[in-house]
């Protein structure tokens, strides 16, 4: 059969980092007179931060991005926690045999550092960031680019996200996909996406895997 690898987004699914990303972009808009809604802001979460900053700015994009870049730098690490039950979950899906990865928008030196704060990075085999995939989610360059990392086919592989934009990445890519509720996206939004599951807990994500492995 090969190898099998589970591939997780970061923001939103693996950390909790959407209350430092929501008080980055309030206060960097606020300095710059721009306003939008929670709500706008956080549709934006899993997209490539330029492509946001550009979105909102408009030709004053560039000085959004280094305002928020800056103010991010300050806060990060009073700001981000691993989910509960994440390094425990990680610990048991290797113990089945997955190999575990991260497919993440984020800049590679602002993962590696949430990853390494979280203690997440001793569990983690690959890190696909924005620099390693050009063409960003939602298309499937960066989970393709993971699974060549891992020597992993995509019949072997699943995709867990918050987003929409992870689970139409995963989808492009040939992988199972599977939604969590509890970070960017409720329940009724990733239906739309049509995932092949939508878990709640970590503990459906460990059943989920033992109903693949059954098939």
């Amino acid at each position: 059969m090969g190898e099998k690898a589970v591939l997780f987004d970061l923001d939103g699914t693996l950390v909790d980092s959407l209350p430092l990303i929501l008080k980055t972009f309030r206060t960097t808009l606020n300095q710059m007179n721009l306003n939008f809604s929670d709500e706008e802001i956080m549709k934006t979460v899993g997209l490539p931060l330029r492509d946001i900053c550009t979105q909102f700015a408009g030709n004053r994009g560039e000085e959004l991005f280094q305002r928020y870049l800056d103010y991010q730098n300050a806060i990060h690490d009073d700001y981000l926690q691993e989910y509960p039950g994440t390094t425990g979950m990680l610990q048991k899906i290797q113990e089945k045999g997955y190999l575990p990865g991260i497919v993440t928008s984020k800049r590679r030196v602002m993962a590696q550092r949430g990853i390494k704060l979280t203690g997440l990075d001793s569990f983690i085999k690959v890190l696909v960031a924005l620099e390693d995939a050009p063409r960003a989610k939602p298309e499937a360059e960066p989970v393709l680019k993971a699974l060549e990392k891992l020597k992993v086919t995509p019949a072997n592989a699943i995709y867990v996200g918050d987003s929409p934009f992870d689970i139409r990445c995963g989808k492009k890519a040939g992988v199972k996909t599977l939604g969590v509720t509890w970070g960017i996206s409720n329940r009724e939004v990733l239906v739309k996406e049509e995932p092949d599951s939508i878990i709640d807990n970590w503990h459906q994500l460990l059943s989920f895997l033992d109903i693949t492995e059954e098939k």
